[in-house]
């Protein structure tokens, strides 16, 4: 899915606790896929004199052929398309260092009005994650040509812990990918740091209540994500809100249970 370009530079979860050491966000968190709503993200082929560029409409944007070539996206991701078919390509992406990041197969209908993509993505603890992302057509085009927006999504779980080694502090892991980030939750830019993050990426965060945290992700001083999590009174469920900026209304909302 477009969105893996993202999702594996950035985390793909939350973190976040209460200045004392028994935050309500404090704990192991497993995404509910079914609770969650992954869909509503759009974005944008257009034809090119030697391929294609995708864009996402705020952040993103690369160009690309389907002749088997990498090419580079953003940070040191690359893409690599090659078609499999009259209306089927397959596609790889990769880090700077050459590794496999996650593999795709996108197929158009008949119609040209749905865009079908099922993709398989490699962690860094050796695990794999297989999802898929059904697209439709919503505006003119032909071809992979167009808008499209995401109208039906399924992605593997996956669990964070989320710790408060101190007062004003906090610590988060996401153990698939090896990330984690530490420091002052008062805003301050803190680094993202595992082995498939390039250099550059921070988050920032800032209580904002007892069960209400927002916060803000950055690539190279560029903002990248912006959001809002809390947890439930009961403190047995995490809800993370989140949007790339300038498309606030594709808002994503992550469900995360208690461990």
């Amino acid at each position: 899915m477009e969105r893996v370009v993202l999702t594996l530079i950035l985390l793909a979860g939350c973190a976040g606790s209460a200045l004392a050491a028994d935050s309500p966000f404090a704990g192991t968190w497993k995404l509910n896929v079914e609770k969650s709503k992954l869909t509503g993200d759009t974005f944008t082929y257009s034809a090119t004199s030697t391929g294609y560029h995708y864009s996402n409409g705020a952040t993103v944007e690369y160009d690309f052929a389907a002749d088997g070539k990498d090419y580079p996206t953003v940070a040191d991701r690359t893409v690599a398309w090659t078609k499999s078919g009259e209306n089927a390509w397959d596609t790889v992406f990769k880090d700077g260092k050459g590794t496999v990041l996650s593999k795709g197969h996108r197929v158009l209908s008949g119609d040209g009005k749905r865009l079908s993509v099922t993709y398989t993505t490699y962690r860094p603890d050796g695990t794999t994650g297989e999802g898929t992302d059904e697209y439709v057509r919503v505006s003119q085009g032909s071809g992979l040509v167009g808008k499209w927006k995401d109208v039906k999504s399924k992605q593997a779980s996956t669990s964070m812990t989320i710790a408060v080694p101190g007062p004003g502090q906090v610590a988060f892991e996401y153990p698939s990918y090896k990330q984690t980030i530490a420091g002052p939750a008062d805003g301050t830019p803190l680094a993202v740091k595992g082995p498939t993050v390039p250099a550059g990426v921070f988050r920032s965060y800032k209580a904002t209540g007892p069960y209400k945290w927002t916060y803000t992700t950055t690539f190279n001083g560029k903002e990248w994500r912006k959001g809002v999590i809390t947890v439930s009174a009961d403190g047995k469920v995490l809800t993370e809100v989140s949007f790339v900026p300038g498309k606030a209304a594709e808002k994503e909302v992550d469900v995360y249970d208690r461990q």
